[in-house]
């Protein structure tokens, strides 16, 4: 968008530039030809009124002088030209309504700049897509990039709200008008193996701290995208195929899971987790708890002591800090458990720019 807004300054700094360099060759001329009483402010504002064809006449009879007339024979011919170019390119920036889509742009960063904590979904061709819309289902805060425009008008048709940026994944400054810098996670889902390693190079050079999943194509390579700063990582041809033998195998399992997904009834549900931080309220407590309270049993939990998951705990077990809390819920039952248990609203939440 950027480039666009220079293709129209640029003929105006042109044009700006044109008045001032004719303006001192003029005083230059005036001065070699001996004319007096002219100053630079008259031969300034004879440039001004030719440039604009005002046609106010000649203010000191220049056309006496022959280097002169040539001089301003000259000018009005660049003066056309420059114009000719100025208004062609403000003409195709209206009609192609590259304006109103640069406005857009700057609304969308102004959106950005706003989010803390979000996801970055780089690519939306194939599983990024299934990302955005779990994003979205759970309430959760994401920035889309996408270089298909075609493909960001796509996914715009289904959530009109969407924050999406067009532009190349792997590009510093857009990832950085993405919002990077404050941002949680980045889910690395371009086509190729090759581009998501170089897109997770750079996002590590960018924020040493984000969290990073990624596709893999080539199960061999995910070495190397550990390597490269991947915490996480997925392959397509691997889920698929546990997915074929878990339809064969626990089918009503997987039966259950799928309508969690797609349930019209009650929307976003799913598993979900929360780990208690230090000085939390519910420290010291139990499960039931939690439940009397938010209305949300834990189904599992992850114990830092052992470094391992409990299943089907104890209603009455005692909640230790650092403990994550695995529970199904909505997203709203999610983010009202989340502000109790770190007692004060977090900020991505309290700025509410969920999507």
């Amino acid at each position: 968008m950027d480039k666009d807004l220079k293709k129209i300054l640029k003929p105006l700094i042109y044009l700006i530039s044109l008045i001032i360099l004719f303006s001192f060759m003029m005083y230059g001329l005036v001065l070699w030809e001996g004319i007096e009483g002219v100053t630079f402010l008259k031969c300034w504002y004879m440039q001004i009124i030719t440039f604009s064809t005002i046609g106010y006449g000649d203010l000191f009879d220049s056309f006496k002088s022959q280097s002169l007339t040539t001089f301003n024979t000259i000018t009005i011919f660049f003066y056309m030209i420059a114009v000719a170019y100025a208004v062609s390119n403000f003409t195709a920036f209206l009609i192609e309504g590259r304006m109103k889509q640069y406005f857009f742009y700057k609304k969308v960063l102004k959106r950005i700049s706003k989010l803390e904590n979000h996801y970055i979904i780089c690519g939306i061709q194939d599983i990024g897509y299934f990302v955005v819309k779990e994003l979205h289902e759970t309430k959760r805060p994401f920035v889309v990039i996408e270089k298909d425009l075609n493909e960001l008008e796509a996914i715009k048709k289904e959530i009109p709200d969407i924050i999406a940026i067009n532009g190349d994944e792997t590009d510093d400054t857009i990832l950085i008008q993405a919002g990077i810098k404050n941002a949680k996670a980045l889910i690395a889902s371009i086509e190729t193996d090759k581009d998501n390693l170089f897109l997770i190079v750079t996002a590590k050079e960018l924020n040493k701290n984000i969290e990073i999943a990624s596709k893999v194509v080539n199960p061999k390579l995910t070495k190397r995208f550990i390597t490269a700063g991947a915490k996480y990582f997925v392959s397509p041809f691997m889920i698929g195929g546990m997915r074929i033998a878990s339809e064969l195998i626990r089918p009503q399992v997987v039966s259950f899971l799928d309508r969690m997904l797609r349930s019209k009834s009650a929307v976003g549900v799913r598993v979900e987790e929360v780990e208690i931080p230090d000085q939390s309220k519910f420290i010291g407590k139990n499960f039931i708890d939690v439940f009397k309270e938010s209305g949300i049993l834990p189904i599992s939990y992850y114990n830092p002591e052992n470094q391992d998951f409990e299943y089907n705990p104890d209603p009455h077990k005692t909640i230790i800090a650092h403990m994550k809390l695995i529970f199904i819920a909505t997203p709203d039952q999610r983010i009202a458990l989340e502000k109790a248990v770190h007692g004060v609203e977090k900020k991505s939440l309290s700025k509410k720019v969920f999507l």
